[in-house]
């Protein structure tokens, strides 16, 4: 008998693509090489998810309370060799296969997520928060998959284009899992710019059919942009660095971002076009987000004006 114990790192991340690990036992003879060849590993028919209390199971369920859980392989020993990967409940969405480990290592680390761009703490994640709640942009998540993702791939096979400013979360290309940040790299939060050229025809690994799989968070400011923009931001006049608020600086770095946004949407899609019957006016979007951008202004200048008063003595006079 052998436990095997897995460590989950980014665990909300992983759980917005995948809700659980598989697992396989290698059935060959001598050390598994380098590709995975999934033939050469069998299913743990009998195996226990200790931390769920699971038997006969070869899979161990996530869960967002755990970042560390127990698999236990009843006819394991130290020489056996296993590989895991992550999939969501009906297998639709699976990462590629981990390096295999053996039944003595100290666990199982196998991290399927692409590195975000910058890691924040608990405090910077709240401002992050809070400035995309006064801007309008939420992270919503997307994915391209399949035979339709071919065709974001350009000509040169090196570059896969995201159909939507964002940054990857999960990257599975024909199974292969992309971890680092070095390749591909992001360019411009809509280029991905592999190493090499990817092998576009290798759609059959060991037999097994595989896919282009890519999840990746969008959004308009990336939490980078966001904290760079309310770091930089100067404290609006009369106010200064020592009797500004932190709402006042949340609420001017959100009034600068997107007073920049509606001057660019203005200059590059503000004009009336016409084609044939058709007509395209941009006017009605543009007048909805001046108004928005003059509420923002409207409860800025009152939180400003407010804290003007503050400490603010005066002489009585009869």
């Amino acid at each position: 008998m052998i436990t095997i114990t897995i460590t989950v790192e980014n665990l909300t991340d992983v759980l917005t693509i995948f809700s659980k690990i598989e697992l396989l036992r290698y059935n060959g003879s001598s050390t598994p090489l380098l590709p995975i060849n999934e033939l050469e590993y069998e299913t743990i028919a009998n195996g226990i998810d200790q931390v769920n209390n699971r038997t006969d199971v070869s899979n161990v369920l996530l869960s967002p309370t755990y970042t560390q859980y127990y698999f236990i392989d009843p006819d394991g020993d130290s020489n056996s060799w296993y590989i895991s990967r992550y999939a969501n409940n009906t297998g639709s969405t699976t990462s590629g296969w981990s390096d295999p480990i053996q039944g003595d290592a100290d666990g199982m680390f196998y991290n399927p997520m692409y590195p975000a761009e910058v890691t924040y703490d608990a405090t910077d994640k709240q401002t992050i928060n809070k400035l995309r709640l006064l801007t309008g942009d939420p992270i919503n998540l997307h994915r391209a998959y399949g035979e339709e993702a071919l065709a974001y791939f350009h000509t040169d096979s090196m570059v896969f284009e995201l159909q939507e400013k964002g940054w990857p979360v999960s990257i599975n290309i024909y199974g292969r899992q992309y971890t680092s940040s070095a390749d591909p790299s992001v360019n411009g939060y809509k280029y991905l710019k592999f190493n090499t050229a990817v092998n576009l025809s290798n759609t059959t690994i060991s037999g097994v059919q595989q896919i282009i799989d890519v999840w990746f968070y969008t959004f308009r400011y990336s939490d980078k942009q966001l904290m760079e923009a309310y770091d930089t931001c100067l404290p609006p006049a009369p106010l200064t660095s020592s009797n500004c608020t932190q709402d006042i600086y949340l609420m001017q770095t959100a009034y600068d971002l997107l007073n920049n946004e509606s001057w660019e949407l203005a200059i590059e899609d503000g004009a009336e076009i016409m084609d044939g019957r058709d007509t395209y006016n941009p006017s009605a979007g543009l007048i909805a987000r001046d108004k928005l951008l003059a509420r923002l202004k409207k409860q800025l200048d009152e939180a400003v004006k407010s804290r003007r008063f503050i400490g603010l003595g005066g002489v009585r006079i009869d």
